[in-house]
């Protein structure tokens, strides 16, 4: 485990002057607009294509293929031996066949455009729908290609929003060549809408214009691939994985198999709770080795396939990732637009010195379980711990360089931590001695010097780091979570004090920002002192107001 930086005790801060009106600075980083809603575009845009790729059709008959297919398996194997099995497979097929008439529909009604500073899409027969998305707002442009697209040269392309629920349109497909030129249109189309506004001519721009490099900022070996399967800490939900597949399995294993395994587990258990009886650890060991060994190996392969040839890199102001064996994914994200950055550092982790980056913006849904299936609540998977503050930098480039002096918080938090975890000790050891009497019964008593400790590491590890434009928190000894978060995307600043902080004359300070996605939301600072939050809780607001609030 990497060694811990020096951490500066917080002195109380003076308090801060009343400021009754704040002038309107501007942060000289900042190009974007806020609440203006006079059109910044003039003139219809030509985009390189209005419709859908003809493969659309191949590919929508092969998904169609790929999500009723198992299913009819499923059910032919299941029914073979009873009646009625095949008026199942009709109705499927009967869905099958309204699928693929339902994508033909799309294809030929499917048309898009930009115009007014909008990219529109329209589709229907009977049903037109017509969708508007301002350019400004778009966050995201996401490319994916599976298999069957790399043997045609074409790509998914994806659209989100800011303050959208998720993907706002999607283009669904498009060649290859097509897609790049239309998510460069969109943002080409955005950079002028700029110039415009701050009165750059075009000659002007094209004189002062450098063709950009793109700058690789980190590829992921295979090495560090398995280093972030084997940490990712996905044991619990691919030990379910592994008993739904033997669900599944059952009708195609001979019913010995289990009914062994079950037995020999339960003669080991109750070898366990009858006393005097001996134990087999040698097979429990194994049985329980097995199932961490499926689990850890299942998490490996799921981290290669996922994250196969990851490459961050950046050109200009745009991150861009690209990622994935036999679906590639590839994604354009302005770093102006990231709301909050966290880095996580789980229990092996933080032994190995690695750490995870997540990245939000204004969009996004945090109930997205396909998001974090496809890897796109991760920015960068895996990072050595001490590469981070190297790395930052091409995230928020005004960030301080160097490592944090952290401030803690009060250690009033060491006695209020030790008191409630010794109070669920007393009450557990009464427990036990009612039910089962005898002094042994009292053996949580014996964990109060842990308690202590554990909640002095806690103290130790729990500090913020308050500068210019960046405010950074900590938390965590076992596991680590950091967050960094650009001031001027703070949207509310709160100070919570709950019957114990007000005992302890304690305050938590809550800071919100837009993009809650995959960061979780913005962070949590408790055990302060009432006066230091609440100043904290100014300085933050004042400095929120001098900046501009940067979305897009």
């Amino acid at each position: 485990m990497e060694s811990e930086e020096p951490i500066k005790p917080k002195a109380t801060p003076p308090p801060l002057p009343a400021v009754p009106s704040l002038p309107p600075v501007i942060d000289e980083a900042d190009d974007s607009t806020q609440g203006s809603t006079e059109p910044l575009y003039e003139q219809e845009l030509t985009l390189p294509v209005d419709r859908l790729h003809p493969v659309t059709l191949v590919i929508a008959f092969w998904n169609a293929i790929r999500g009723f297919l198992i299913p009819i398996l499923i059910i032919f194997v299941l029914n073979r031996s009873r009646e009625g099995g095949s008026g199942i497979v009709f109705f499927l097929m009967f869905f099958f066949v309204m699928t693929l008439l339902q994508q033909v529909v799309r294809y030929f009604t499917f048309t898009f455009w930009m115009e007014g500073g909008e990219l529109v899409t329209k589709q229907g027969l009977l049903a037109r729908q017509e969708r508007n998305i301002p350019l400004g707002r778009v966050q995201d442009i996401r490319l994916e290609q599976g298999i069957v697209h790399r043997l045609f040269g074409v790509a998914d392309l994806h659209v989100e929003t800011a303050g959208g629920a998720g993907v706002e349109a999607s283009f669904s497909v498009l060649k290859l060549e097509d897609a790049n030129l239309l998510r460069e249109a969109v943002f080409d189309a955005v950079a002028k809408a700029k110039r415009a506004e701050k009165g750059i001519t075009e000659e002007e721009a094209a004189e002062e214009e450098v063709e950009e490099e793109t700058i690789e900022i980190r590829r992921l070996s295979t090495v560090e691939l398995i280093q972030a399967g084997l940490t990712s800490n996905q044991t619990a939900s691919t030990m379910a994985l592994v008993v739904a597949a033997l669900a599944f399995l059952d009708d195609f294993i001979p019913t010995d198999f289990f009914r062994r395994i079950e037995s020999e587990f339960k003669n080991n258990v109750d070898r366990i709770v009858n006393a005097g009886s001996s134990v087999d650890w040698w097979n429990l060991a194994a049985m329980g080795g097995g199932v961490i060994l499926i689990g850890l190996v299942i998490s490996v392969v799921g981290a290669l396939i996922l994250f196969h040839g990851f490459v961050l890199g950046r050109k200009g102001e745009d991150l861009q990732r690209s990622y994935g064996l036999f679906t590639r994914r590839s994604s354009s994200l302005p770093r102006r637009r990231i709301q909050v950055l966290r880095a996580d550092e789980t229990v092996l982790r933080r032994i190995f010195g690695l750490v995870t980056l997540r990245a939000d913006t204004a969009g996004g849904n945090p109930m997205d379980q396909q998001a974090q299936n496809e890897g796109r609540n991760v920015l960068l998977p895996v990072l050595p711990k001490r590469e981070m503050e190297s790395v930052l930098p091409e995230f928020f480039p005004d960030i301080m360089r160097g490592a944090p002096e952290w401030c803690r918080v009060s250690r009033r938090a060491i006695r209020r931590g030790t008191v409630k975890g010794s109070w669920i000790l007393v009450l557990a050891s009464v427990a036990l001695y009612f039910l089962k009497g005898g002094i042994e019964s009292l053996w949580p008593l014996l964990l109060l010097p842990l308690v202590y400790v554990i909640n002095v590491l806690n103290y130790r590890h729990f500090g913020y780091v308050l500068g210019d434009r960046y405010l950074r928190t900590r938390r965590g000894w076992l596991g680590r979570t950091t967050h960094v978060i650009p001031i001027r995307n703070i949207q509310s600043v709160a100070v919570v004090r709950t019957p114990f902080d007000r005992f302890h004359n304690l305050a938590t300070l809550v800071v919100d920002t837009a993009g809650q996605a995959f960061t979780g939301g913005g962070p949590r600072i408790g055990n302060l002192p009432t006066e230091e939050a609440e100043m904290l809780a100014n300085e933050l607001t004042q400095k929120a107001a001098q900046m501009r609030y940067r979305w897009n």
